[in-house]
């Protein structure tokens, strides 16, 4: 899949397209599988009251309820007043999902906006030289994506821009194929059993 990029000829696209294919269908099966050990992890921790097991009954309650509402048949929640069933928009799934999914993801999100604070605040103590092109990149991108930028000097979000387009978009880059990687080498590692904390043993 990663060669059919560097190689234009139609067997390798070919042979990228069936494992694509292939990728979904066991992306779909691992789903199952994760939820299941995900279940199987929380529910042994409940019943061996292990350290902080009560912060797992909300989790095995969340995930026993959502699989209820996709899973139920459409005409059982129609007859109950919902607009649909299933995963579609109008359903019990769908109405989980934005009321409570989504506020909860925002709310976790915004928490992390003081970490984020917090680490820039010590990454733009200028004591070395990254740290100082660090502070004047972030400050010249701030001062150029607020209408003020443009007032002070109609360059500034142009360099915004230049800025967020080409250094930004390829440390980006750099760090998508860090974990790209990584992720490769973490399935790897746990499909020939060399690592097992991630299906609950050691």
């Amino acid at each position: 899949m990663v060669i059919r990029f560097f190689v234009p000829h139609p067997f390798v696209a070919g042979i990228g397209d069936q494992l694509e294919r292939w990728t979904v269908i066991v992306a779909a099966a691992t789903v199952v599988l994760g939820v299941a050990n995900l279940l199987r992890i929380h529910l042994k921790k409940v019943s061996a009251r292990e350290k902080d097991w009560q912060f797992s009954l909300p989790l095995i309650a969340g995930v026993l309820i959502m699989l209820l509402f996709g899973l139920a048949p459409a005409s059982t929640w129609t007859a109950l007043g919902f607009r649909a069933g299933g995963v579609s928009e109008g359903s019990p799934f769908d109405f989980m999902y934005q009321r409570a999914y989504v506020p909860m993801q925002g709310t976790m999100f915004s928490l992390l906006a003081f970490y984020v604070a917090s680490a820039a605040y010590r990454a733009f103590r200028i004591r070395k030289m990254e740290a100082g092109l660090l502070a004047v990149a972030g400050v010249l991108v701030m001062i150029g994506r607020v209408p003020i930028g443009r007032a002070i000097a109609d360059f500034l979000p142009d360099i915004a821009t230049v800025i967020m387009d080409y250094p930004s978009t390829a440390a980006q880059r750099a760090i998508k194929i860090g974990a790209a990687l990584g992720a490769i080498s973490t399935g790897l590692k746990i499909i020939l059993g060399i690592e097992r904390n991630a299906i609950g043993s050691d």
